[in-house]
């Protein structure tokens, strides 16, 4: 009597193909999610130039607020109060702390000190001890 052969099972097999598309989906996510982080909008400003301009250093949180040289804010391409900047800057310093809050500056470079010193008190009442001004470097780069 002949004894029926059966096929040898290597085990249990993984179908890792769903793994691969929730990555890929992931990737894309983050690329576009990046993209928008990076290129917030803001209002064209002419930033002064600065031939002894530093590289950015990286922060937990950084605020950019324009100011023109009418003495308007503008806080990601939308016009603000002095009040909204304050609190903005305080609803930072309570996420991330001092030491990790940075306020950058966007000012023209024929907008008088008389506009930009509000935000500078503003930010000083906070606690902020990291304040820099966006310039153009002798390079050409922001």
């Amino acid at each position: 009597m002949r004894v029926p052969s059966r096929p040898v099972g290597r085990g249990l097999t993984f179908n890792i193909t769903p793994l691969i598309d929730v990555v890929f989906l992931l990737n894309i996510f983050f690329l576009v999610a990046t993209y928008y982080i990076t290129n917030e909008p803001s209002d064209p400003v002419n930033l002064p130039g600065a031939t002894l301009a530093e590289s950015e250093d990286d922060v937990a949180s950084r605020l950019i607020v324009t100011v023109r040289p009418d003495g308007t804010l503008s806080l990601a391409g939308v016009e603000i109060s002095l009040s909204d900047a304050n609190r903005e800057i305080s609803l930072m310093m309570t996420e991330h702390g001092s030491e990790q809050c940075e306020l950058r500056i966007r000012a023209d470079k024929e907008t008088p000190y008389r506009f930009v010193e509000p935000l500078l008190l503003a930010a000083a009442r906070q606690g902020v001890t990291r304040v820099r001004y966006a310039v153009v470097s002798a390079a050409g780069g922001n």
